[in-house]
Order: C-alpha cells, then sequence, then structure tokens
C-alpha cells in the first residue's frame, strides 16, 4: 500500500485524491503542481480547485504558478565542496609566500690593498728585558729525629654469638636436604637429640645435629627451645 506524499497517509493504488487531506495524487514523473490560493496540490489539467473552489485558468498568467520541487543538492556535498576550497586557498598562499622574493644579503667587502705612494705601518720592535739572576735556594732547616707515632691499641674482636640450642621432641625426626618435604633425607634424629637452629624458612629452620655434625632442615614444630634448667 502507497503513502500520500503530502500527509504520508494510506492510499489505494489507482487513488486520485487523498481522503485524509484532499491533496491530488501525482503519477510517477509528474510535478508537484499547486494552487496559489489554498496551497493544496492540483491535477496539472485541472481548471477550478477542488478544496477553494479558485479558477485555476484565470490565474495561471498572474498569480498562478506550476511549483516544482528544485533538486537540493544534499549539505554534504556543499561542505566537500567549501572544504575544497578553503584548501586551496590555504596552497595558493603558502606557494606564494616561498616564492616571495627574499631581501639581499648585505656582504663585507674585502679590504683594499694599500695605495702605491703609502707604506704599510708596522709595529716597533718588542725590546727584549735581560734575564733576571737565578734565586739562591732557601736554606733547610735541620730537623731533629721525630716522634714515634703513637701506637694504636690492638682491635679486640667480639666473638660471634653462639646459634640457639633446640631439642627434638619426637622419636624420629627426618633431617632433609632442603626446606621441603619432597627433599631428600640425609639422617634421622632421635628424640631429645641437641641441634643449633641456623636459619629458618617457611616453616623450617636449617640445623646442626651437634653429636653427629650434620647440618640439615627440618620442620620447626617438632623442635623446641632449651631452657636455662636444662643440663
Amino acid at each position: 500500500m502507497s503513502q500520500c506524499p503530502s500527509c504520508n497517509a494510506a492510499i489505494w493504488i489507482g487513488q486520485r485524491y487523498c481522503s485524509t487531506c484532499d491533496s491530488y495524487l501525482p503519477n510517477p514523473g509528474e510535478g508537484d503542481h499547486l494552487c496559489p490560493k489554498c496551497g493544496i496540490r492540483v491535477a496539472p489539467q485541472q481548471e477550478i480547485c477542488h478544496k477553494c473552489n479558485a479558477s485555476l485558468t484565470e490565474m495561471a498568467g498572474a498569480s498562478f504558478q506550476t511549483l516544482t520541487r528544485a533538486r537540493r543538492r544534499p549539505p554534504w556535498v556543499i561542505g566537500i565542496c567549501l572544504g575544497a576550497g578553503l584548501v586551496i586557498v590555504v596552497l595558493l598562499l603558502v606557494f606564494l609566500f616561498n616564492k616571495s622574493p627574499r631581501p639581499p644579503q648585505l656582504m663585507a667587502p674585502p679590504p683594499s690593498p694599500p695605495a702605491s705612494g703609502q707604506t704599510p705601518t708596522t709595529s716597533p720592535p718588542k725590546v727584549g728585558t735581560a734575564p733576571s739572576a737565578p734565586m739562591a735556594p732557601a736554606p733547610q732547616e735541620l730537623s731533629g729525629p721525630s716522634a714515634p707515632a703513637p701506637l694504636s691499641p690492638p682491635e679486640v674482636k667480639t666473638p660471634a654469638p653462639a646459634p640457639p640450642i633446640y631439642l627434638v621432641n619426637i622419636h624420629y625426626l627426618a633431617l632433609r636436604d632442603g626446606p621441603a618435604r619432597s627433599a631428600p633425607q640425609i639422617a634421622t634424629l632421635n628424640f631429645q637429640d641437641e641441634v643449633e637452629l641456623l636459619g629458618t624458612s617457611g616453616g623450617w629452620g636449617r640445623i646442626r645435629e651437634v653429636r653427629r655434625d650434620l647440618v640439615g632442615w627440618s620442620n620447626l614444630r617438632y623442635l623446641v627451645p632449651v631452657t636455662a634448667d636444662h643440663p
């Protein structure tokens, strides 16, 4: 179903006038013909307006005009043309600016040679001065035996503190090569074995078994520090 070009109302195929706005429905290819009095669309060969009953033939020579919709250029075409014109003007200005003559550079003239009648001026010779007599060396003072330097006190090295002593509080504790259960086992510690704590890492302690002088890693939860009343 088509639509009316004036009010966009639905129309039937073959319908000549719109039932909503009473405008004439033009065929494809026909121009827009409007009544100069009421402005409604009329047929090309219509003599009387079907809305205001104005005579279209009498007004054709004076005020009746067949108005056709002028094809207007879309705004983006106008914008492109204006932009191209501005670009051309800018390029012309840049070209003229680069081609403008530059002021000549002034160069200093070379010094002219002396005239034939003039004698070149020469600087007076330098008068040499007599060399000065050498100065006698200053007498050196005789110094007696120097006093001996004071002796510095000997450095006293403080012994490093001994590592803390711990006891194994379970019957069998594995001594491993690293701070992990997956590390290979070096030896097995027994209940109440004394060990020295050398360092810690993530809940594991690097210890030295005092009796057998073995160094390895064991879990800190199975070690207790030695108290002062321990024999």
